[in-house]
């Protein structure tokens, strides 16, 4: 995996500039060494590398958006009442869901966190 590529995909995936992407480094760099974790394949091979930084960088962002969006979904004050659209989240938990599920080839999936699993 590549630290840079990792980055990069972030800043692609987030739309934050150099300066705000790098105040996230530290997320970023947690979101490497998880993805790395999950892998199980002995070698891992270039375009294996690739997606897995592109995985740590959806997750990396998943992870940003649930700490940057509000947990309010809406308030009132008075007669104005606000609301929050999470879809973002939402979508973000999709794509960090696929993301995951595209490196059952390389990585143990069934290691991933608690919170992404449903109950039925």
């Amino acid at each position: 995996m590549n630290a840079e590529n990792t980055l990069s995909r972030f800043k692609l995936i987030s739309g934050l500039d150099d300066s705000e992407a790098l105040k996230w480094s530290d997320l970023i760099n947690e979101a490497r060494e998880y993805i790395g974790s999950l892998v199980t394949k002995e070698d891992v091979f270039e375009l294996d590398e690739k997606r897995l930084d592109n995985a740590a960088a959806v997750y990396a962002y998943y992870r940003y958006l649930s700490y940057t969006i509000s947990d309010e979904s809406s308030f009132s004050a008075g007669d104005l009442r606000l609301s929050f659209n999470n879809d973002k989240l939402r979508a973000a938990k999709e794509m960090w869901e696929s993301e995951l599920e595209s490196l059952q080839d390389i990585a143990d999936t069934e290691k991933t966190l608690f919170s992404f699993k449903r109950v039925k």
